[in-house]
């Protein structure tokens, strides 16, 4: 788990960063409170194959000799997305009880073909021992074909990963405090309510979850969006086995019905379904989803206890 004085020191620099940076004192306690502890997963040297079993994006995947490639309903293999070990993840899972991995074994990633409609076809396979695997390649062209991606060796990292535009209050935003721009003067009141703190936060959210460019992805923190409901989305197909259509209230009237008639068990699945993984568009890797988009891999909470990383779903996000 990610130790006390990690996460004291980047609540420290996140406050730091709020208040002197952006102007943000007003509205710190409000931003951090709702702040997620997970891991951030960016790009080292690219990947020489050397060894087996190291935590490795893109290029191709070390597999135990009796495990068959995925392929899709179609028969055509999968493409290899990830390999993440535990050994180097286990000390920056959340601490707050958002996220528990095993500790040994090697996580996979694999997709089928992509594109705006969901859910894409995956594989999330988790593997206990990562003695005897072997670097593998695919027989023939991958679902999503064209130029192979380039393998690159993973840092991992702990993260305190702030609400992404749709999952932050605007409204509770605007109405902490004073804005500092309105007492001098600077800036209209009107203008101010409808934008001014909210939309100094939106280029706080931007410049704090992605720092670097060598970063491709992350995991239990918030996913990129327009609407708050890429966890009913998530929910509806893994337990509903129905794709959601966008309408949350009918959403949550299906899942309530599914769950008995109880609304609040709803809201705490809704809150226990987590982001696994997700994986940005990175040139370097060779990853582009649709426009710039993002990869997101969901999980309920239950099922990550239980390793069953069959339960889980696949979309995808792009502006």
């Amino acid at each position: 788990m990610i130790k006390p004085e990690q996460c004291e020191r980047l609540t420290r620099k996140a406050r730091k960063t709020l208040e002197e940076e952006y102007g943000l004192a007003a509205v710190a306690d409000l931003v951090l409170d709702a702040g997620r502890w997970g891991i951030r997963l960016d790009v080292s040297t690219t990947d020489q194959y050397r060894r087996t079993g190291n935590s490795r994006v893109g290029g191709y995947p070390d597999l135990p000799e009796e495990l068959d490639w995925p392929l899709t309903e179609n028969g055509v293999p999968m493409t290899f997305l990830a390999q993440l070990n535990m050994v180097d993840l286990t000390p920056y899972t959340p601490n707050d009880g958002r996220g528990t991995l095993p500790e040994r074994g090697m996580l996979y990633f694999f997709i089928g073909e992509v594109d705006a409609a969901y859910p894409i076809e995956h594989r999330v396979i988790y593997e206990p021992s990562t003695h005897n695997l072997v670097k593998r390649e695919p027989e023939g062209a991958t679902a999503l074909g064209g130029k192979p991606t380039v393998a690159h060796a993973v840092t991992v990292l702990p993260n305190l990963e702030l609400p992404t535009y749709p999952y932050i209050d605007a409204a509770a935003l605007n109405g902490q405090g004073t804005d500092p721009a309105i007492e001098s003067g600077k800036e209209d009141a009107t203008e101010a309510a409808e934008g001014g703190l909210f939309e100094r936060y939106l280029e706080f959210e931007s410049d704090w979850n992605h720092p670097s460019p060598l970063n491709w992805g992350g995991m239990f923190g918030y996913p990129e969006g327009q609407q708050p409901d890429a966890e009913h989305q998530a929910l509806s197909y893994i337990e509903l086995g129905e794709a959601y259509n966008g309408d949350e209230l009918e959403c949550m009237s299906k899942l309530t019905a599914h769950y008995g008639g109880d609304e609040e068990r709803t809201w705490e699945e809704l809150s226990d379904t987590l982001l696994l993984l997700k994986i940005d568009t990175h040139e370097a890797i060779g990853f582009q989803w649709l426009d710039c988009g993002e990869l997101q891999f969901f999980i309920r909470g239950a099922d990550l206890e239980a390793g069953q990383f069959d339960h889980t779903c696949c979309s995808i996000y792009s502006n």
